[in-house]
């Protein structure tokens, strides 16, 4: 009976670890301007059409862990000044829809406010707060946007923090 108890622990200890291992290992701001950096180089070299068809692929390297995704947490999204979303790295449900009107859980009107912000000065962050699909928590996220030169569409990532 004591080594089951000790070994139950034992697990219990270690998942936790992996847990907090796993929260450690979020990607920062600079890390998620840098893949938006890296996002625009991709458009600038290869055009809007195939870059929306690339950053729309789950296993894409902006998407998933890969040299440019380090942590793997980091999406690409994108948005234009009504919300229109033609690109979402994560949820495919998203892709072609217009989410102006999505709100978090105290009411922040996220898309207007990354719109109003990346319109208005070319770039920036907004912070809100949003399910963490890995510790399943509601946490403070922060969204970065940023204009895409002669295009009327902004890319967008996020941090949790």
């Amino acid at each position: 009976m004591e080594k089951n108890y000790l070994a139950y622990a034992l697990g219990l200890f270690i998942v936790t670890l992996s847990w907090n291992a796993a929260a450690a290992e979020r990607s920062t701001e600079a890390e998620a301007v840098a893949l938006i950096q890296k996002a625009q180089e991709y458009i600038k070299k290869n055009g809007v059409e195939k870059s929306i068809v690339e950053f729309n692929k789950l296993d894409s390297p902006f998407n998933s862990t890969s040299d440019i995704n380090k942590k793997g947490d980091l999406y690409i999204y994108t948005l234009d000044q009504k919300g229109f979303q033609a690109v979402h790295g994560k949820n495919p449900k998203i892709v072609g829809k217009t989410m102006i009107d999505m709100r978090d859980q105290d009411g922040v009107y996220l898309i207007k406010e990354m719109a109003e912000k990346c319109f208005s000065a070319g770039k920036g962050w907004v912070a809100y707060r949003w399910p963490n699909p890995v510790t399943k928590d509601l946490e403070k996220k922060k969204g970065y946007v940023e204009r895409v030169p002669g295009q009327d569409f902004c890319l967008g990532t996020g941090i949790y923090y």
